[in-house]
């Protein structure tokens, strides 16, 4: 066995001519060739793709840098032994690890139970205590920074952009709303699309950013006690419109390998059209919870109504209103019902059926939806962009387009699968980026940064508790979980800058994130993360509480001052060049950096070592230097 590995290793990168027809094997080219292994194992085919061998610990940070939202030193250490397959298979094998509607929940019930105490007339209840959006905040940060299941919370950061939700416009600010649908995203992190999109569709949180909450049939007769005028209404489209190009199938007809179709005149071919979303629109009515009383009612900005699916009421034509006992029974609740009739979109039609059997409308909707052929090469490449690289190559997303269509169990939409395809697709895990080194890889967008240095740095809390409000850190980065300004996400999937990028051809989507401003605040922010340990921001749950220092945790360097001694200096930048950039930074940059930091002051004490202040400095200058530099920037 080891001889022929060493023979098709030597073979790797050849290229061989037949009859004037380049023929290419090795670095993932395996069509047509097979490798048998003297074990009969089947695997030996794995000598060509490049997986299946234990990564070195650049290989181990680059992989984690695209499965975690930033690895550890000692999590780039342990991959190295344990291997990228067994850690994918142990990552995926893990239920979701923490629940952030539970944890605000908690944090509600300690300041209700705070402030009962020191006042039990004006707080008798908990629904006398308002807790605001930032408490999300708090509850996202320690999921993050405490659970196991470290790749799901980097699939569900991509999907959280992908299947955008945000508070801006919409919740009053309601951290129930943004926790259940974050919960809702991890719960179906590495399930089926065709789940994620029905619990999406029933998330109340959607229903009201995207206002299809007590969506009305076409031709009803607003109606109701001290209405002053009977207007003609008709079904909100939005949703309809955003299910199909942004969740789903896009904008124009694929192919399987993510390349736009063109019919006879070289023209693109849409997917949809107006008449489209009317009739999907017709589909999405009917859909309430028990106590709202108008179209995105969401009056009770605590009321775990947010945590639960929408309720279906069918009704008839005939019943325009319903009363709600759920308050006053004098208070009318407008519950325009399903739409009654057939329902025509893509090309598809849904047959008409009692209203009472309306719920059915929705289920043949989504499985349209689900089973149309554009949605494989558009949902892989949106994540692969997420993940990997903001321009895959058509082979890339045709294999994991291919893995979406069937994950060789006849099973559709498997993201399980999906996620494995794509972080061991060869293309995913060449080391090398040959392929088009100038527009590969993607720039980290400024929240992904922010984690990498809190995990690259390993931020601790003795206490395990991590209250960092996010507030500042948004002000300063304009990112943050579910805060999108809209319902395309902080950077659109398909932005092309000027310059190299537009010239080749290609997209760079986190670049619209990036000027000479943005990039000057993001500096800043460094500064105050690293250079001043300031990286959380703790505030109080409610007014004098009492304030706790263990819950600011720090960065912690003390172990490294040994290396800030001249001669092993490149050896502390070497290790943050790997843990934070993959050890992408070139020699000349780390050259440059070391060199500054070389000029700074360094005393030492009577036993030898670095002074502490001064030591402190000094390194932590190099990290920033690290963070802000191009090489960092780009994680190719």
């Amino acid at each position: 066995m080891k001889t022929k590995i060493l023979l098709f290793l030597a073979l790797l990168f050849s290229k061989l001519t037949f009859s004037q027809e380049l023929k290419t094997f090795g670095k993932g080219y395996t069509k047509g060739v097979s490798v048998n292994a003297s074990s009969n194992s089947n695997s030996g085919i794995k000598t060509l793709l490049g997986t299946g061998f234990l990564p070195n610990a650049k290989a181990s940070s680059r992989f984690l840098s695209q499965a975690t939202l930033g690895p550890t030193f000692q999590e780039i250490n342990t991959l190295q032994t344990q291997g990228i397959e067994a850690w994918l298979d142990q990552q995926l094998s893990l239920p979701p690890q923490f629940n952030l509607k539970n944890y605000v929940q908690s944090l509600h019930q300690y300041a209700f139970d705070s402030l009962h105490a020191a006042n039990p007339i004006d707080y008798q209840t908990i629904e006398d205590v308002f807790v605001d959006d930032w408490v999300f905040d708090v509850a996202w940060f320690q999921g993050n920074m405490t659970a196991a299941d470290r790749l799901r919370w980097r699939v569900s950061l991509a999907l959280s952009e992908i299947f955008v939700t945000s508070r801006i416009s919409a919740f009053d600010n309601n951290p129930y709303a943004l926790a259940s649908y974050y919960d809702m995203l991890n719960k179906n992190a590495f399930g089926n699309y065709r789940s994620l999109i029905d619990s999406i569709s029933y998330h109340p949180a959607m229903a009201v950013y995207l206002t299809y909450m007590n969506n009305h049939a076409t031709d009803t007769l607003a109606t109701y006690p001290g209405s002053p005028t009977k207007k003609q209404v008709f079904p909100d489209e939005n949703y309809a419109r955003e299910i199909m190009q942004l969740f789903s199938i896009g904008l124009y007809k694929l192919n399987n390998n993510g390349t736009e179709m063109r019919d006879a005149n070289n023209q693109l071919i849409p997917t949809y059209n107006n008449n489209d979303i009317a009739g999907l629109a017709k589909v999405f009515t009917g859909l309430s919870w028990s106590h709202s009383r108008y179209l995105g009612d969401n009056s009770n900005v605590n009321d775990l109504s947010y945590t639960k699916r929408l309720k279906f009421f069918p009704m008839d034509s005939s019943d325009k209103y319903i009363r709600s006992w759920i308050t006053n029974p004098a208070n009318w609740r407008i519950v325009y019902g399903h739409e009654p009739g057939s329902k025509t979109f893509l090309g598809q039609t849904i047959p008409s059926r009692p209203v009472q059997q309306g719920e059915q409308d929705i289920q043949d909707a989504l499985n349209i939806i689900f089973n149309h052929p554009n949605v494989g090469p558009f949902i892989s490449r949106r994540l692969i962009q997420h993940l990997v690289t903001s321009n895959p190559s058509s082979e890339f997303i045709d294999r994991v387009a291919t893995v979406f269509n069937n994950n060789g169990q006849g099973v559709r939409g498997d993201l399980k699968a999906v996620i494995r395809a794509i972080l061991l697709d060869p293309e995913a895990r060449d080391c090398c980026a040959e392929k088009e080194t100038n527009v590969y890889g993607h720039l980290r967008s400024p929240f992904l940064r922010y984690m990498n240095i809190v995990k690259g740095l390993n931020l601790h809390a003795t206490n395990g508790i991590y209250r960092n409000v996010m507030y500042d850190l948004y002000d300063r980065i304009e990112q943050k979980p579910l805060n999108s300004p809209s319902v395309f996400n902080f950077y659109q999937p398909g932005y092309v800058p000027d310059g190299p990028v537009q010239a080749a051809g290609k997209v760079a989507p986190e670049f619209q994130m990036l000027n000479s401003l943005s990039f000057a605040n993001y500096m800043n922010a460094v500064h105050r993360w690293v250079i001043s340990n300031d990286p959380l921001e703790f505030w109080g749950l409610f007014s004098n509480e009492t304030y706790k220092p263990d819950q600011e945790p720090r960065f912690d360097l003390t172990s490294e001052y040994t290396l800030a001694k001249t001669n092993r200096l490149r050896e502390f930048l070497d290790k943050y060049n790997l843990i934070l950039a993959q050890g992408r930074i070139k020699p000349e940059n780390m050259s440059i950096i070391e060199n500054v930091l070389k000029t700074m002051p360094m005393d030492y004490e009577t036993n030898g070592d670095p002074d502490p202040t001064l030591a402190d400095r000094k390194l932590r200058m190099g990290i920033f230097l690290i963070l802000i530099s191009p090489d960092y920037l780009i994680n190719r």
